[in-house]
């Protein structure tokens, strides 16, 4: 290897040429500036509210500090056993409970003036701070699934803490009665700060019955905290759907050819699964339909795409995987049949009204109210009103027959007649007028704590067939969803009708139903 010499004067060659023209000063009179060391403070957190009962208070100071005289300087109020804790440039140090804080407890930390700091400069002034501890660990018991405030049988069961709490102890204290087998997880494996802990019964839990899930008073969080009491857990677990009856019931006669078809069950039920479970045959060939619900999804009504042959046998089967909306099948198929027979009429008979007039209001047209409510009674009976005022057995149905409605004096006199008279004097039709509402004048007449509904009309006259085409009308909204007339109609919950008829500038019907 070649190496080259630097002769050793080249060095200070360089060096006196940078020296070479840079100003002469004479430092004989400068004095060097002089700096007040900086004592240290403390940014001490400011007044806290509800501190966790085993979380740290801090304090963070503004220089390093010499630990032993910021520990010596210490007090804490009231005494409490803690461990000290600073971070590795010494400039915050945390107070943690040997054990936990007292709950609900006005803490004072202070830190007196004689602390200094790595330097051995003191506190400008003594440090204060206070904290408020919060709530012992509190918990609550809950099922995973539920349906309209009733248990699945297939429900776990979950208690959520508000602070960490030890598997045992939880697993010492939940109790399920009556007893079933269990599985209990926490929702972290280390079993170090679970604050959910699952319940998981490990067969499914009988239908219909009641469970009660409770935890014993005492035990500790993972502080070592005393728990608060957990307020138990009273739940019944669904019933198990079954079918109320038919209709037609089985071993009937309808004289309907186009006879709509309903199964009413005991609850709620899954719309499509317990659809598909249906089965309509006639002669024992399957037979297509439109199916509908009713009734909070407990009445599922079935309408034939095509009349029936007279001499029929209609079969009605429902298959065991019905299943109610919380998902416990029906468990067994039922079945009935029915036979349609030769249809049939009936002319309901008419008696024109007699004008009565009266001072106030009274029943001018009271045999056409009666006449209607025998109309609107064919119908909702299980009939079908056509033109003549014939109530016919030949039907277009989407909803199941209901009882037939009693007249109801009371409503007629004193809410439909007095609303109906309103709208005839001023040619209205409305539900709403003169700042009142249907429920608001069944009220007004002391009629205020039932189900209601109203149904109006502007008929041609208070002829037979001008009421028979109103109750026509009616009946052609068969066909259409969510509620309107032919639903008031065929409501079963309306027992009652006070109907109103009157003719004066133009002619108006009210029917007010009530439970």
């Amino acid at each position: 290897m070649v190496r080259a010499a630097i002769p050793a004067g080249a060095v200070f060659l360089v060096v006196a040429a940078l020296l070479v023209g840079l100003p002469v000063k004479s430092a004989a009179g400068d004095q060097l500036e002089t700096f007040v060391p900086i004592p240290p403070g403390a940014n001490a957190l400011r007044a806290q509210t509800d501190v966790a009962l085993d979380a740290p208070f801090q304090i963070q100071f503004t220089k390093p500090m010499n630990a032993s005289t910021v520990e010596q300087a210490l007090s804490l109020a009231p005494q409490t056993e803690v461990d000290l804790r600073w971070d590795a440039t010494n400039q915050t140090l945390a107070l943690r409970p040997k054990t936990h804080w007292e709950p609900f407890t006005a803490y004072s930390v202070r830190v007196a003036q004689s602390a200094v700091d790595v330097e051995g400069l003191s506190l400008t002034e003594p440090v204060t701070a206070t904290f408020q501890t919060g709530a012992l660990t509190a918990g609550e018991i809950k099922a995973t699934q539920m349906v309209g405030g009733l248990a699945s049988p297939r429900t776990a069961f979950q208690v959520t803490f508000t602070r960490p709490v030890k598997y045992a102890t939880v697993l010492a204290r939940l109790s399920i009665s009556p007893r079933v087998p269990v599985k209990l997880a926490g929702d972290d494996p280390t079993d170090q700060a679970s604050t959910v802990f699952t319940l998981t019964p490990e067969t499914q839990l009988e239908t219909g019955s009641k469970y009660l899930l409770a935890m014993t008073n005492g035990g500790a969080d993972a502080s070592g905290s005393s728990l608060l009491p957990v307020t138990s857990l009273d739940v019944e677990t669904l019933p198990t759907p079954a079918i109320v009856h038919f209709t037609p019931a089985g071993g009937s006669v309808s004289r309907d050819t186009n006879q709509a078809i309903s199964v009413t069950f005991s609850v709620s039920m899954d719309t499509k699964a317990t659809a598909a479970a249906l089965r309509i045959t006639s002669n024992d060939r399957v037979v297509a339909g439109n199916v509908s619900w009713s009734q909070d999804d407990s009445v599922l009504t079935w309408t034939p795409r095509r009349p029936f042959a007279t001499s029929t046998i209609v079969g009605i089967s429902v298959a065991a995987s019905a299943r109610s909306t919380g998902g416990i099948s029906i468990g067994k198929a039922q079945s009935v049949t029915f036979t349609v027979a030769k249809t049939s009429s009936r002319r309901i008979v008419y008696k024109p009204p007699t004008t009565i007039k009266w001072t106030n209001i009274g029943p001018q047209y009271l045999s056409a109210e009666k006449y209607y409510l025998e109309l609107m009674n064919c119908t909702r009976t299980g009939g079908w009103v056509v033109a003549g005022g014939y109530c016919s057995t030949v039907t277009h149905h989407t909803r199941p027959a209901q009882r037939a409605l009693a007249l109801n004096a009371g409503i007629s006199d004193k809410v439909a007649r007095p609303y109906a008279k309103y709208m005839a004097d001023t040619c209205q039709l409305n539900h709403y007028l003169n700042g009142t509402t249907p429920v608001s004048r069944l009220r007004a007449a002391g009629y205020g704590s039932g189900s209601w509904g109203e149904n109006i009309a502007s008929p041609s006259g208070a002829s037979a067939s001008g009421l028979a085409n109103v109750e026509i009308y009616y009946q052609n909204e068969s066909k259409w969803r969510g509620n309107n007339h032919y639903t008031n109609i065929m409501n079963k919950y309306f027992h009652t009708a006070g109907i109103g008829i009157w003719i004066s500038r133009c002619t108006r019907l009210v029917v007010d139903f009530y439970a």
